[in-house]
């Protein structure tokens, strides 16, 4: 007859088919609590596998009674500490978030272990303290000596003295600035246009540097700036960009990004606003960064390069998506479903709106025949149910909201 399995077995076993729904909770909770592990989406995800790979892990050891002491930290926690690094995101944020994480899933848990009600319970909750403190202290030193050793290789390439006055200048209240300027070779009492770029997943690592090269002086070709410009590598395959521009400096993103497909550079751009001084070095950053989070959200249906002043209004709602599926909902009723009919219907009426109801010319942005463009918007018009004529701003919000957000503001498909 097989012996009783461990009561710390029984635990894991227990609060195993919890661990999806566990994993999720305490992403949300780190980004919440830990303000600077709050990334963009790329970073978001790391994060989020970082978590996920841990508890699995952990799971797995008390599941089968493995030795923490022989485990070592996943590979994605591994590369996420490396990536805070580059970040300049300090250390104590990582391990503060590995301290949160110990206490949920412990309080997790040491309630299970409760519920099992056997009389060796006090024993079983000192097991699964000192199974789960030794696994989480044996991977926080992994963890920290990975971000040490990025960080040391980090600071010592070219582009982190730029990075550490660039974060001066973004963050601090008071920067040096005549040092700054000597540091970075850039004067900052003139106009500034910033610039986001990054490198889709396919190029390999040991081109990027030429990518930001080229990317930099494709930009400067078609800008004409009034200097230098700087830049400075923020990540792997991301690099940000200041150019002093004139102060009315136009911003064609469409021939920026028919430029890029000519030179067939495998990146996106968001550009911000042009601002002036110090404030307009930041603001012009945020513009960009709130350009490209949008830009993100598209999906690979979205623009090689997108413009702040283009999406502004669409890009400032970023903060509350799900009002802004309530609002695509009530304005769009049956057509705010992710389906590809749907997404073509809903880009034929954007567009038909945009032309100002001009059915020739929305033929020739859809590159389809006239009489199509017809029959969708009489399909559009039986299927809305409503007067096309009737709030048309709030009608053209939402199409352009759809436009961007995608499936994080459209119902799902019944099919």
């Amino acid at each position: 007859m097989d012996a009783e399995p461990h009561p710390v077995v029984l635990v894991a076993r227990a609060i195993l088919p919890r661990r999806e729904r566990f994993i999720a909770a305490l992403t949300a909770e780190t980004e919440q609590e830990i303000a600077v592990l709050d990334h963009d989406e790329r970073l978001g995800a790391l994060l989020e596998a970082s978590i996920a790979e841990n508890i699995v892990t952990a799971m797995h050891v008390l599941v089968n009674s493995i030795d923490p002491h022989t485990v070592d930290a996943p590979s994605s926690a591994t590369s996420y500490a490396r990536r805070l690094a580059q970040r300049d995101v300090p250390l104590s944020a990582l391990l503060r978030a590995y301290r949160l994480g110990q206490a949920k899933f412990l309080n997790m848990c040491l309630s299970e272990a409760v519920n099992l009600r056997r009389t060796d319970t006090s024993e079983t909750m000192i097991a699964l303290v000192n199974v789960v403190a030794v696994y989480v202290d044996r991977v926080c030193e992994q963890v920290a000596r990975a971000y040490e050793e990025e960080r040391e290789r980090w600071v010592s390439s070219r582009g982190v003295l730029r990075q550490h006055w660039i974060t001066q200048l973004l963050h601090d209240p008071s920067p040096d600035i005549r040092q700054a300027e000597a540091a970075l070779g850039y004067r900052l009492g003139r106009t500034h246009l910033a610039v986001e770029g990054w490198i889709d997943r396919l190029t390999a690592s040991d081109d990027v540097m030429g990518v930001f090269d080229r990317l930099t002086s494709l930009l400067q070709n078609l800008l004409a700036p009034r200097g230098a410009p700087l830049a400075v590598p923020t990540d792997e395959r991301d690099v940000r960009i200041w150019f002093p521009v004139a102060a009315a400096q136009d911003v064609d993103a469409d021939l920026i990004a028919a430029e890029l497909d000519r030179a067939r550079l495998p990146v996106r751009v968001a550009l911000g606003s042009p601002r002036p001084g110090l404030d307009g070095f930041r603001r012009s950053l945020r513009n960009a960064a709130r350009a490209k989070d949008l830009a993100l959200s598209a999906g690979e249906h979205g623009p090689r390069a997108i413009a702040f002043r283009q999406i502004a209004p669409i890009a400032l709602l970023a903060d509350e998506p799900r009002e802004l599926a309530d609002f695509v909902a009530d304005t769009l009723g049956d057509l705010a479903v992710d389906d590809r009919r749907e997404e073509g219907l809903r880009e034929t009426l954007r567009l038909f709106l945009a032309t100002n109801r001009s059915y020739v010319a929305t033929a020739e942005q859809l590159v389809v025949h006239r009489n199509t463009v017809h029959y969708r918007i009489q399909q559009i018009a039986e299927k809305y149910a409503r007067d096309l004529d009737r709030d048309p701003f709030e009608l053209q919000l939402a199409l352009n909201i759809c436009r961007w957000y995608g499936a994080k503001v459209l119902r799902r498909s019944a099919v």
